[in-house]
Order: C-alpha cells, then structure tokens, then sequence
C-alpha cells in the first residue's frame, strides 16, 4: 500500500487515471451492452417528450375505436362477428380505403346461433338439429361475406410455443442485396385468423408491437416464423400495401445497388411496396415518431354503427379498428406516453410511411460518437497536468455542451439520432477523476490512511494498522480459525425479478444484517463475491471458544434469514409479483491457516490460506446436495460436541485424498438435550451403519423412522429425500468395491 501511494503521489498520476476512465469508457461503448443500449434509447424517448412529432389531422389515417361507449352499447367484448360484419359495411359505405383489424379472430364465433343449435344435440334428434343448423346463417360467414366487399386486412399474433399453420400470405417478397431473412426476427409460431376469414381478407398483418421491450420504439415491418417459407408483414406496412393494391414487398439490403457495405453484411435499408419506400434500420425496424395520444385519430365504433359519424372522417382514410378501453387491457407505453391504445402504434406507423418521416440512427453514427470520444478524451487527458483547475472546468463545460447540444440540433433539425450522454458522461467522468486525483495528491495526513482502510478492513486491523504501520507488509502468521463460506441458493433466478437498481437494494437488505450477525459474532468479513460471504473467527484478535461462536452465528443467521423472507413475501404480494424464497448454505471449519496480508507488493487484503479454509468453501456447497442449511466439518463438530449436530455421511470432496465426516447443525444446547433429537440422532446412526455396511433395502426401511424424527423436532431438510434416491441408485447398480464413502462431484 505505500508503494501504491508513493506511486500515485506524482505529477503523471491525474494522466494515468484519466487515461484509465478514457480507456474504460471506450472499451465499454465498443462492447455496447445492454444497459447501455437503455440508456440511449432513455434519451431519445427524452427527445420525443421534448419535442414529438407533429400530428397532422389531414393524414389520411383514422382508428375506429371500440371504446366504453361502444361496450356500454353493443356489450362485451368480443361482439357477435354479426355487429362486426355491420362495422365493416358501414365504412365500407362511407369510403374507408382500407379497413385494418388490430385484433385475431382466432376462434369462432360463440354467439353464432348456427353454432348454438348444434348443441342442442344431446336434447333433440339430430335430424331437426341439422335442419335448424342448415337455416341458420353462420355468424363468422356474416363477417366473410361483408369483408369479400371490401377491403379488409386481418391481423395475427405470435405465440412463443410455436405450431399452428402461417397465416396466408396475399403477397410476394423480392429483394436487392444480402438475403434479407438472415436480418429480421424469427418468431416461433403464430396465432392467425379463421379460414373462413382469411380467405375473404385482402391482407394479413402482425398485431404484434412490443417483441424487445416494455415501450415501444422500433416496430418490426417483416417477420420470420420457424419452420415456415416467406416473410410476414407488419398490420400498418400491410394496411398501406392493400390500400395501393400493390401484391409484393422489395426489400433493399446490404449490397444492392447503390448501398456501400464494404464487403459487410450490415443489414436492411428499406422496405417498398408500391410507390411507398420505407427506410428501417438494419433489422427492418422503424423507430416509432410519437406524437402522444391524439384524440384526433379516433372515431368511436358506436357513431359508426349508429350512423352519426360524419363521412369525412373516414371516407378516403386507411382505417384501423381497435381499442381504447383500459378493460381490454391492449395498451402500450411509447416514448412520449404510458398506456396509450395498441392500435394508435400502427395507426402512427401508417402516418409516419405515408408523411415519410422517419427517426434515423445513421450507420455512421456509432463511429462518429466513438471517434468524437477518443479524441476529445485524449485532449482532456493532454490539458488536464497543463491547465489550472479554473481554465480545465472552462474547457470541460464547453466540450461538454457540444456533446449534448449537437445531438439535440440534429434530432430537432433533421430526426437524427445521436447519443447525448455516453461521450458527455465520459469526458466529465475523465475531468472530474483526473481532477481528483490532483487534488488527492497533496492529502497525506495519516487520518486519511486510516479513513481509506476503514472502507475494507474491520476496525479492529484499522486500529492495528494505525498503531502500526510496518503491519502494512506482505506475510502472515499460523493460526487455527474456525472459517465459514455462505451462498444463496437459486440466485440467478431470484435476480431476474429484479432490475439492477432492485437487485442492489435486495442485496444490500441481505448483506447488512448478516454482515451484522458475523461482526455482532465477533468474526472478520474476509470478503464478498457476489451474493456469497467468506468469514472466520479466531483473527486478527484472538476468539476464545471461535467454533462455537461461528455456530451461533451461523443459526443465527438461518433464524434472520426466515424473517426477511416473511418481509420479501408481504412486499411481494403487496407489488402482485412471485416471492421466491431465499435460502442460504452455510459451511463451516476449524482448523490451522496462514492468516495476514495476501497479495502483491501494489494490492493487498487480508485474509486467510489453508487447507482446511479450502475445505469449509467445500462444505459450502455440499449443503445443496444434501439439502441442509449448515454443514460443519468434523474438526468443527468435536469443539461444539454440546450443540445439536447430526452426521450427515462421510465425503470425499473435490481437491482432497481423504474422506471427511460431514455433520448437520440443527441448533444449539437446548436443542441438544431434548428427547427429539436424541431420538433422531439413535435413528440417524441405526441408519448410517445400514448404508455404510451396504444394506441397501435395510436402510431405506430406516429413512421413514429418521424423517419422522427430524419432523418432531421441526428440522426442516431434503437430505432423506435425497438419500433415499441415492440408495434406489445404488439398488439398481450396486456398488463392486462399496466403501460407504461419497465421492463429490462437485467443488
């Protein structure tokens, strides 16, 4: 540590950190993740707030909208398909060019009354069934023979399961350039429209929006579907094809005449139908141009059927039929508005083809921004020792602006988008880190040293160190510890629940009080690895009696364990999402290790080596095979003989040569001396000397006794389940050298 200071303590140090942040930073926005991605696509979501698209009431595009009034006259959804046979005649009759349905008429019509006849079956003879069935109309033929007179695109969705047949294709697909289908998204399967229907339709389109995200901003034009030839359009792409009666799709990729790609396959450029061209990116996505909710777009449903809506308001007009009510649940966050109608996204998509205005992230945009961020991060990083600190804010603050204000001007002037907050965040990270650094260098008071110690040291090694500091080297001294591991069970998946400021928070609630419990207990934290803890008793200080005290805290830590997840589960049942239960493996061991500092002559921690510190991590992980909550090793188990413990097998772990006897920790004294656990402890070594002596079938007799003792005494475990498949195992394919020893197969 006092080389790494006595190194910072130069004039280079402020370069060499801001070089450091420079090289991060690029690094970071080469690789590009996720996260990132998110918080760019958060800033442009800002720009549309800022300034959204103008919504022009002359474009011919209008939704008719079953909304509450519509509901509140004609019912709940979905209607008889004789209502919506009604609908279609009459926009059909007021002129609408295209009638585009944001809904899938998967199933049949329940309410048709034909279909109601024919159940009659089981009450009348089916002779007279069938006459009924033949003199009534069928409902879902009403609505077929109204859309063979018009012009009406039907609407399919996606199923993540797969199956089902494609919807029919009313188009074909050619392309210049790269094979487009290797570019766009494959869908597993589909849920389309009745045959009936589709065959009187003139278009099929996706109603699908929201395939990335919870907002949406880049809507998919084509789509791929497993295991099926072609391409499938998107509901507004398809609405605008109908409406011109063109009959293919040109998709202009990487490669076709007129597109520079450099040898590279980057991606699609534009998608065209008829006389309309569509620029998309790479992916033959369009970015949504938001303009908000407008009530502007919507005709109710009602007025239609009614006839009270003025003919203006749809003759001439590419119509989508969909739904505003919030019971329906078909609602979207977009970048400018949260829960707006799932209809009035394909509605401003069909705006945008026809206005042709579109938001561009321009190929070069990403090389532009990386270029923009080394060379003025190298110019921050060149003036930073040459400037005094008041001419470096001047230069920091103006470098700054343009990196957030060009971004702006070309979004408000030409619909570009370029990144607003990585390159300006950077180079105000490399300012405000080199200008630390400098000032850091002339602080050297020996407070501080005890100051930055106390981050990651216990306060009893900072006052050790304070005291003195020619501890401050690399070394340790022999000493026996009692050394505990910790992990969560199942921590992927209880992660994916949250995002990651949820996490830190969730983490942060378990951290704290165990780390409490482990301090309260008098042990030192050696360190965190993520969602695991590594502690031990006995050092730097002595601890007398440091196995029994690690026990304790190992109970106690179980015991808080339960009561957090009584909180977790009221908080989750409040917020209406799964609780997962969290549960903790504890692995515990005493014996002789290395104990001091560990590392190199730059970084060190303090912290333990040994073989037996090796063991206790292995024991860690034994408690998920064993289905327990805390393993102690043998060496363990002989100093807390008074605790309640139960031997669990005898294992060969991974990285040892011989066997270790494995015990479980059920409780402390007062457990110990009641007649349950006595009477579990008889039944446990009845039932080991049956498995150990290769009496299969006897010792599964014995695991029923064992498990209704542990039941009496409230131990909660998996280890006779998991016991009993083993020696099903070993039934089957008995052993030819049985040794009663396990050999882990996992560390």
């Amino acid at each position: 540590m006092r080389l790494l200071l006595g190194r910072l303590d130069t004039s280079r140090a402020p370069l060499i950190v801001a070089l450091i942040v420079l090289a991060s930073a690029l690094l970071l926005r080469s690789i590009d993740p996720a996260a990132l991605a998110r918080v760019r696509d958060f800033a442009f979501d800002t720009y549309q707030r800022l300034q959204p698209r103008i919504y022009s009431v002359e474009t011919p595009v209008r939704i008719v909208d079953i909304d509450e009034a519509a509901l509140a006259e004609f019912g709940q959804w979905p209607w008889p398909r004789t209502i919506i046979a009604r609908l279609i005649d009459k926009l059909t009759e007021m002129g609408a060019a295209v009638i585009a349905f944001d809904a899938v008429f998967a199933e049949p019509d329940r309410s048709s009354i034909s279909r109601m006849v024919r159940d009659l079956v089981a009450y009348t003879d089916p002779e007279t069934v069938q006459k009924l069935a033949a003199a009534l109309q069928d409902n879902d033929q009403v609505m077929a023979d109204a859309m063979a007179q018009s012009r009406v695109v039907l609407g399919f969705g996606f199923d993540l399961k797969g199956g089902q047949r494609p919807p029919r294709k009313f188009h074909g697909v050619a392309f210049a350039g790269d094979d487009p289908s290797q570019f766009l998204p494959l869908q597993a399967g589909v849920v389309k429209p009745l045959d009936i229907l589709e065959a009187a339709a003139k278009g099929n389109g996706s109603v699908n929006t929201d395939i990335e995200s919870v907002v949406v901003r880049r809507v998919p034009m084509l789509f791929r579907v497993a295991g099926q030839e072609g391409l499938f359009p998107a509901l507004s792409i398809e609405a605008l094809r109908v409406v011109q009666e063109a009959n293919s799709y040109v998709i202009k990729s990487s490669g076709a005449s007129g597109e520079l790609a450099f040898g590279e396959r980057t991606g699609i450029v534009a998608i065209k139908t008829g006389n309309l061209e569509v620029p998309t990116d790479a992916r033959g996505r369009v970015t949504l141009y938001d303009t908000g909710h407008r009530d502007e777009r919507f005709v109710s449903a009602r007025s239609i059927l009614a006839g009270e809506a003025p003919v203006g308001r749809i003759e001439g007009n590419v119509v989508f039929v969909g739904t505003s009510a919030i019971g329906l649940k078909d609602l979207r966050n977009t970048p400018v508005q949260d829960a707006v109608p799932g209809v009035e996204v394909h509605a401003q998509l069909a705006e945008q083809m026809i206005e042709q205005k579109f938001l561009a992230r321009p190929d070069f945009a990403d090389g532009a921004e990386f270029l923009y961020l080394l060379a003025i991060g190298l110019l921050f990083v060149w003036l930073l020792p040459r400037l005094s600190a008041s001419r470096m804010a001047v230069v920091a603050v103006l470098f700054i602006a343009i990196g957030v204000l060009v971004p702006w001007f070309a979004f408000a002037r030409y619909q570009l988008l370029f990144d607003p907050l990585y390159p300006p965040v950077t180079l105000a990270a490399i300012y405000i880190a080199g200008s630390v650094t400098a000032f850091m260098r002339t602080e050297r008071e020996r407070s501080q040293i005890r100051n930055a110690f106390g981050l990651y040291l216990s306060p009893d090694i900072v006052e050790q160190l304070a005291r003195n500091p020619r501890l401050l080297q690399l070394g340790g001294e022999q000493r026996e510890i009692t050394v505990m591991f910790t992990d969560v069970r199942g921590f992927t998946t209880i992660s994916e629940q949250f995002d990651p400021q949820g996490l830190t928070r969730f983490m942060n609630r378990f951290l704290t009080p165990m780390t409490d419990l482990i301090l309260g207990g008098r042990g030192t934290i050696d360190k965190y690895m993520g969602d695991a803890i590594m502690a031990f008793w006995n050092a730097p200080l002595p601890v007398p009696d440091h196995a029994a005290h690690a026990c304790d805290v190992a109970l106690a830590m179980q015991a808080r364990l339960k009561e957090l997840n009584d909180e977790w589960r009221a908080e989750s049942l409040a917020e209406g999402r799964e609780h997962i239960a969290v549960n903790i493996g504890i692995g515990l061991n005493t014996g002789p290790a290395s104990v001091g500092n560990f590392g190199s002559a730059q970084r060190f921690t303090y912290s333990c080596l040994g073989d037996d510190v090796n063991l206790a991590s292995r024991l860690e992980s034994q408690c998920k095979a064993y289905g327990v909550g805390i393993i102690v090793g043998a060496k363990t188990q002989m100093q807390v003989g008074e605790y309640a413990t139960v031997e669990l097998d005898r294992v060969m772990v991974k990285g040892r040569t011989e066997p270790e006897r494995i015990f479980a920790l059920l409780g402390n004294a007062g457990l110990a001396q009641s007649a349950g656990y006595r009477a579990l402890v008889d039944r446990q070594a009845a039932f080991l000397l049956e498995y150990r002596a290769g009496r299969f079938t006897e010792a599964l007799e014995r695991i029923g006794a064992c498990q209704a003792a542990a039941a009496a005494i409230d131990w909660q475990q998996g280890y006779y389940e998991m016991m009993a498949r083993r020696i099903d195992t070993l039934i089957l394919d008995p052993p030819s050298n049985w040794t009663g020893i396990h050999v882990a197969g996992e560390k």
